[in-house]
């Protein structure tokens, strides 16, 4: 599967390598989980019928460790802020903004359109994840981890609430900055874009 490159994160990687800190690349590959069966809602866990986001790092040692925990963020948080419907809310998505410094948090509330499914939240049915790839890169400092940017692809068709509205596809690549505190990793930066746009069935493909 193509990923997509940021030559920002590669500029970086340069820099901080010529100052002596170690860094390790994780590729991160999409399993998508869609239709779970039934029974209780459990932690982090989609109700039936609602397609689950995951992204699965193949990594080992403590690169897998916090890799894995940077997945399992992303994982939680594109469920919340794209496909689970009941998870919407008012749109804010406060315990996704919790995970940002406060400047970038202040910034998170500004991008709401960008960074989650924006003012569509209210239109959607239901959202079918069909591209989730990650690239995932871990800096270390005297032998801890520092810092890591995460190159995210997500992309998603949704059906539409109104069955006079054609389906919805979501288009999102961002790019994360994290820094690691006490309280774990944290987003320090992001560059983001997102498209939405209503797919028309062809005319042949109606005519058939």
């Amino acid at each position: 599967m193509r990923q997509p490159t940021f030559s920002r994160r590669k500029t970086r990687q340069q820099r901080l390598l010529r100052t002596g800190i170690g860094v390790v690349v994780v590729v991160v590959v999409a399993a998508l989980i869609a239709n779970l069966a039934g029974g209780k809602k459990k932690s982090n866990t989609p109700p039936p019928g609602v397609a689950q986001v995951k992204f699965v790092a193949s990594a080992k040692s403590v690169v897998n460790a916090e890799a894995g925990k940077i997945v399992s963020m992303l994982n939680d948080w594109y469920e919340q802020a794209f496909v689970d419907t009941d998870r919407f809310g008012s749109g804010t998505f406060p315990d996704i903004a919790k995970n940002f410094t406060s400047t970038a948090r202040a910034k998170f509330a500004q991008d709401l359109n960008t960074l989650t499914i924006g003012e569509a939240r209210t239109e959607v049915k239901h959202v079918d994840p069909t591209t989730q790839t990650a690239i995932v890169t871990v800096y270390f400092s005297n032998g801890k981890p520092t810092y890591a940017i995460a190159a995210v692809r997500f992309v998603a068709n949704a059906t539409m609430k109104s069955s006079s509205a054609y389906p919805l596809k979501i288009d999102q690549s961002v790019t994360y900055d994290f820094q690691k505190t006490g309280q774990g990793w944290v987003v320090s930066y992001y560059s983001a874009k997102q498209s939405q746009r209503s797919v028309v069935p062809s005319p042949s493909a109606s005519a058939s």
